[in-house]
C-alpha cells in the first residue's frame, strides 16, 4: 500500500469505529498525513524496534500508519538552563529500560480522542504544550487556522525540526521555544490548552491564561503507563474540575531543573521478607488496579526488574528512601521492603479498598483543583470519596 492508501485507511477506520466524529476534525485528519511528520531515521516503534525509511521503507511506513505511538527521541535529562542543548543520541532499543522517551508521536486514536475531547470550534484560540513532531500542531492549524494556534516546545532541536516540517506542509502557526509549564502569557487569553505531554498536577499558568469557561485537555497520571486523558473545565475563579477518559501512555511534561532520581535496585538489605503464592506483580501491571494504586498510595514510582529467576518489579518512594523489591522465588513470589515507609503494606490496604469499592475503572475518577491549588482525585463525583494529592 502507498502512503496515501495507508493514511486513508487509518482515518476511515477511526471514523468507522467512532473515534472521530467531528466533521471538521475528520477533514483535518484526512488532510494532514502522519508520515510527513515522522523522521525517516532515528525513531523507534512502541516496542523498541528501530525504524529506517531508507533501508526498510515498507516497515517504516507500516509503523507510521499503525495505531501506535512512535518514539522519536530518547535523551539524557534535558536541562533548559544550559546554554546549548545536549547532543542528540540515536535511540537504542537495548537501552529502553534505562532511558525515557523525551518525544514521541502519539498513537493516532489517542490524538483523535484528545482533540475530540477539546470540543474545538471556529474562532477559538488554542495553546498547545509540546510541539514534538508537530503532527498535532498541523492538525490544530488546519482545523482552526494558523493564527489561532500557539505551540510551545522546550527542546530547541525539536522546535527547529517542527517549524521545518510545518513550513514544508504549508502551515505557519507560532512555535515558541518555551517552558510549557509556564504557558505563554503574550498570547493569552486562550480558549483551550491542549497538551500532548502528561502532567501530575495542573500547572497554574494554564488555568490563569484561559478565558473564563475555557478548558484544558491533556494526559494526566501519577504513574507513567497508567495515565488517562483529562478534560478539565475552568470557570475563571481559580478552580478547575475535570473528568477522566480512557487510558493512555504519555511523555511527561519536561520542566527546568534536575531530572528525578532513577528508579533502580540499589542493592539495599530489606527490613522485611514476605513469601506469597499469589502473583503480587499482576495488580501493578493491570491498568485499572495500577491507576487506583497511583491515586490511593502517595508518592511512588515503579520499574520492571529482570533477574535470574524471572521478571519482577522495583518500587520506591520519590526520595528513594523506602522501597520494595518483588521477584519470582521458585513456585512462589518474594516481596522484600525497606525504609521508613512500608509501601507494600500501603498497596495491600489500597487494593482492599479498591475491591470493596467495586474495582472502579479509571473513568469513574475525576480531578478537582480549588482556588488555592489543592488537587483532589475523586470517585464518581467531586462530593464523593476523594484523595488529596
Amino acid at each position: 500500500m502507498t502512503a496515501r492508501e495507508r493514511h486513508s485507511a487509518l482515518v476511515e477506520a477511526m471514523v468507522a469505529d467512532g473515534t472521530l466524529t467531528d466533521a471538521s476534525l475528520i477533514d483535518a485528519f484526512r488532510s494532514v498525513p502522519r508520515h510527513r511528520f515522522i523522521p525517516g531515521t532515528g525513531a523507534l516503534t512502541a516496542h523498541g524496534a528501530a525504524l529506517n525509511a531508507n533501508s526498510n521503507p515498507e516497515r517504516w511506513l507500516a509503523a507510521v500508519y499503525a495505531d501506535n505511538a512512535i518514539v522519536t527521541q530518547i535523551d539524557d535529562p534535558f536541562v533548559p538552563e544550559r546554554r546549548e542543548a545536549p547532543a542528540p543520541r540515536e535511540p537504542d532499543p537495548r537501552r529502553r529500560g534505562e532511558d525515557a522517551s523525551t518525544s514521541s508521536s502519539s498513537a493516532p486514536t489517542v490524538l483523535a480522542r484528545l482533540l475530540e475531547l477539546a470540543d474545538l470550534a471556529n474562532g477559538q484560540r488554542v495553546l498547545e504544550v509540546g510541539t514534538g513532531t508537530a503532527w498535532n500542531t498541523a492538525l490544530l492549524a488546519h482545523r482552526l487556522g494558523d493564527s489561532a494556534v500557539t505551540s510551545l516546545e522546550i527542546d530547541p532541536r525539536l522546535a527547529i525540526t517542527a517549524r521545518e516540517a510545518l513550513r514544508t506542509e504549508g502551515y505557519s502557526p507560532a512555535v515558541h521555544l518555551a517552558d510549557g509549564y509556564e504557558g505563554y502569557p503574550p498570547g493569552a487569553p486562550y480558549d483551550r490548552v491542549v497538551s500532548t505531554c502528561g502532567v501530575r498536577r495542573l500547572p497554574p499558568a494554564w488555568t490563569e491564561q484561559l478565558r473564563p469557561g475555557g478548558m484544558v485537555v491533556c494526559p494526566w497520571g501519577l504513574l507513567e503507563g497508567a495515565g488517562v486523558l483529562a478534560r478539565i473545565e475552568c470557570p475563571g475563579d481559580g478552580s478547575a474540575r475535570g473528568s477522566f477518559h480512557s487510558g493512555v501512555g504519555f511523555v511527561p511534561l519536561r520542566t527546568p531543573g534536575s531530572a528525578p532520581r532513577p528508579v533502580r535496585d540499589a542493592g539495599q538489605q530489606p527490613d522485611e521478607y514476605r513469601l506469597t503464592q499469589t502473583d503480587p506483580v499482576a495488580p501493578l501491571m493491570a491498568f485499572p488496579s495500577a491507576f487506583a494504586l497511583s491515586v490511593m498510595v502517595p508518592g511512588w514510582r515503579m520499574r520492571r526488574r529482570w533477574i535470574g529467576t524471572g521478571s519482577g518489579v522495583w518500587v520506591c518512594d520519590q526520595e528513594g528512601a523506602s522501597w520494595v523489591r518483588v521477584y519470582p522465588y521458585g513456585t512462589s513470589w518474594m516481596v522484600e521492603q525497606g525504609g521508613p515507609r512500608s509501601i507494600w503494606d500501603e498497596f495491600e490496604e489500597a487494593l482492599g479498598l479498591w475491591e470493596k469499592l467495586g474495582e472502579p475503572e479509571p473513568d469513574r475518577f475525576g480531578l478537582s483543583v480549588d482556588a488555592d491549588g489543592v488537587h483532589r482525585v475523586w470517585l464518581d463525583s467531586p462530593e464523593g470519596r476523594s484523595w488529596r494529592l
